[in-house]
């Protein structure tokens, strides 16, 4: 599993322990984030800080699952399908018949405005992935996704502040689907 824009990487060591047969890195562009994360994270789980411009190579087609959880600003651009050089990225780094999990916030305060759901679907399918799910989110996606910030939007909704969950399978095996 790899988990791009970890912060805090709540999520990595929560998924780490529940899944000790699985390998889960966290990727972020700020190691201050990662950094009490690392320090009590299992032994199946490790940090990498990273920009989404300069995602390490070897990590391309190695993920069974890549997540993506409430990310701002240049990755939240690139998951919401808005620019396909940076969402390209991220679909390199699944293996055929992985998976890609989304949770965007719509309208989110930091410049992003709202979310085309049929737009995202679509720029993902352009990229070779198959849309699995498409729905408004709710507080259960962000406590599993152990978002402090999910929970704060999804448990007192505003007008215009939602979020969107969306699921998406990888390319088939022996497909390319990598754009």
């Amino acid at each position: 599993t790899v988990d791009l824009g970890t912060g805090d990487g709540r999520f990595v060591v929560s998924h780490a322990a529940s899944h000790p047969d699985r390998f889960v890195l966290g990727v972020d562009a700020s190691a201050d984030a990662m950094r009490q994360a690392s320090r009590r994270a299992p032994a199946n789980a490790r940090f990498v800080v990273a920009a989404l411009e300069a995602l390490p190579e070897e990590l391309a087609g190695v993920a069974d699952l890549v997540t993506v959880q409430f990310p701002w600003g240049s990755l939240r651009a690139a998951a919401a399908g808005h620019d396909p050089a940076p969402a390209g990225r991220i679909a390199r780094l699944i293996r055929p018949g992985g998976r890609l999990d989304l949770l965007l916030a719509d309208g989110d305060g930091n410049g992003a405005g709202p979310l085309d759901p049929d737009a995202v679907v679509a720029a993902w399918r352009a990229l070779g992935l198959l849309p699995i799910e498409a729905r408004p989110a709710g507080l259960a996606d962000a406590v599993a996704a152990h978002s402090s910030w999910g929970k704060r939007l999804l448990r007192n909704p505003r007008p215009g502040r939602t979020a969107w969950r969306f699921r998406l399978a990888g390319p088939s095996a022996g497909a390319d689907g990598r754009g």
